[in-house]
């Protein structure tokens, strides 16, 4: 083999690598323009900002592929929405607790019937007469057991003691 094979095969080489080397350059390329493409999408609905930002890699490349990771939204339009999900769940479950559980209109916690339907919503500690929930088993201000619903109604039937809805003793 004379010195002019081996510079023509060294060059075939090289230009087979090269070749290679362009092609996996310019896939990887325009795969990171198409991730660019749908990660903007999941991130934001403004059109203007997703062109921008696919233009931004397209034109400049990897480095605006690093450009745009470093500016782009922190958070998915989905993660977005699962927190404003919570964040609504939350303050449901707050106010579901100062609500009637009757009629569901606003009831502040200190109240003791609802102002709209009348439901009973705490009872009166017999000893302390502090508001409690009604379905508090003891004051928490003093102690005091609270009757079970079935004895308080049998000692309504027998004419001792307060009436179970009412707090009007006989």
């Amino acid at each position: 083999m004379n010195l002019e094979e081996i510079i023509a095969t060294v060059e075939r080489v090289l230009r087979v690598g090269l070749t290679v080397i362009t092609a996996y350059l310019v896939a990887l390329w325009i795969a990171s323009i198409w991730w660019t493409f749908r990660d903007i999408r999941s991130r934001s609905t403004d059109l203007f900002l997703q062109v921008a930002a696919t233009l931004l890699v397209t034109i400049f490349s990897f480095a605006g592929l690093l450009i745009y990771v470093i500016l782009r939204p922190t958070k998915t339009l989905s993660q977005l929405y699962e927190e404003s999900l919570e964040e609504e769940a939350f303050l449901q479950g707050i106010q579901v607790q100062s609500a009637c559980p009757v009629c569901k209109q606003r009831a502040e916690p200190d109240f003791i019937f609802c102002p709209w339907c009348q439901t009973r919503l705490k009872r009166i500690c017999g000893r302390c007469e502090q508001p409690m929930m009604l379905r508090w088993k003891a004051c928490p201000f003093c102690g005091q057991a609270v009757p079970s619903p079935a004895a308080m109604v049998d000692s309504s039937m027998t004419g001792a003691g307060e009436l179970p809805l009412t707090g009007i003793r006989r």
